[in-house]
C-alpha cells in the first residue's frame, strides 16, 4: 500500500480499488491529477496482481481477501479526519459495491469507472468455452483470460506501456474465474442492501470487457442520494487512460469537488487544475 499526499491544502482522500491484470504502477496520471487538485491517495496492489506474492499471481482463495485490503486502506484513509471517498475500476468496483452490501463504510463517496458486474456476452463465451474445454483440472491451473492491451484503451502510448509492463498479469487461474463470476451474480442480487451514498459511475460505450447493461442495471436499483452517470461515447474500457481522459477527470474531480463544498469546503470549478 502506497500514499501520495497533495502538497495543497487537503479536501478529501480517496481510495484506489484496481482493475484485474493491473497494479498501482498504470495509475500515475490519475494520482497526479487528484493531488494537484487538492486530495490524497491511497493505493496498493490487490491480492495475486502487482507486486503481491509472485507464487500467488492471477489467484486469491476468498474474496474476503480483496474486502480485507480495501478495509485497511479505509482506515488509513480515516486518519486524515477529512473526507473519504472510494474509486473502484472494473474489478475494483465489483470489489468495492460487494463490500458495501456487507457493510456501511466510513465514507463520504462512491465512484466506479466500469465496474466489473459482468464480462461482456462475446467474452464470456470464449472463456467459458476454453473452461469447457479444460476438464478436469486443478483450480490453480491457469489460462489466459483473453483481454489485450488494445481491448483496454485507444491511447497509443498507454498500449505500448502495457504491452511492455512485466507487472500485466497474462493468465488467471481457473478458481480465480470462477469466484469473480459468482461475485457477480451474488452483487447484482444485493444492491438494495447498499445503504444510500453520493455516487458517481463512467462507462465508455465501447466497452468490450465489462457489460454496460449490468453496469445499467446496477443504476437503476441502487438507492442513492446524489447519483452522477455518464457513458463517454466513443471510449473504451480504461476511460482514465483515454485520449479524452482529461475530461473524464475533470468530471471525477467535479464529483468530489461538489461533494466536499456541500461538507463545508469552498471549491470553485476553475480551480481544476490539469497536467
Amino acid at each position: 500500500m502506497w500514499k501520495w499526499e497533495t502538497e495543497n491544502d487537503a479536501k478529501g482522500v480517496v481510495v484506489i480499488a484496481h482493475n484485474i491484470l493491473e497494479h498501482t504502477g498504470r495509475y500515475a496520471y490519475v494520482i497526479t491529477m487528484l493531488r494537484r487538485n487538492g486530495y490524497h491517495v491511497i493505493m496498493g496492489d490487490l491480492p495475486g496482481q502487482g507486486q503481491t506474492s509472485r507464487a500467488n499471481k492471477g489467484q486469491i482463495e476468498d474474496f474476503n481477501e480483496y474486502h480485507e485490503n480495501i478495509l485497511e486502506w479505509i482506515k488509513i484513509a480515516n486518519e486524515y479526519k477529512i473526507p473519504t471517498f472510494i474509486l473502484g475500476v472494473g474489478l475494483g468496483g465489483l470489489i468495492l459495491i460487494n463490500l458495501l452490501e456487507r457493510i456501511e463504510l466510513p465514507v463520504e463517496g462512491l465512484m466506479l469507472i466500469s465496474p466489473l458486474l459482468e464480462f461482456k456476452q462475446s467474452g464470456k463465451d470464449r472463456k467459458n468455452k476454453l473452461l469447457s474445454n479444460v476438464g478436469k483440472v486443478s483450480k490453480d491451473t491457469r489460462f489466459k483470460i483473453g483481454i489485450t492491451a488494445q481491448d483496454l484503451t485507444r491511447n497509443d502510448e498507454v498500449i505500448e506501456d502495457t504491452v511492455n509492463d512485466g507487472l500485466m498479469l497474462k493468465k488467471v487461474t481457473y478458481h480465480w474465474y470462477n469466484l469473480v463470476n459468482e461475485m457477480m451474480k451474488e452483487t447484482m442480487e444485493h444492491i438494495k442492501d447498499i445503504k444510500p451514498l453520493p455516487t458517481l459511475i463512467m462507462t465508455g460505450s465501447e466497452d468490450i470487457i465489462s457489460e454496460i447493461n449490468a453496469t445499467e442495471t446496477f443504476k437503476d436499483k441502487l438507492v442513492t442520494n446524489e447519483l452522477y452517470y455518464k457513458v463517454w461515447n466513443g471510449l473504451y474500457h480504461e476511460i482514465h487512460n483515454e485520449p479524452e481522459r482529461d475530461q473524464v477527470m475533470r468530471y471525477v474531480l467535479t464529483f468530489l469537488n461538489n461533494s466536499v463544498n456541500t461538507m463545508g469546503f469552498i471549491v470553485e470549478e476553475d480551480e481544476i487544475e490539469d497536467i
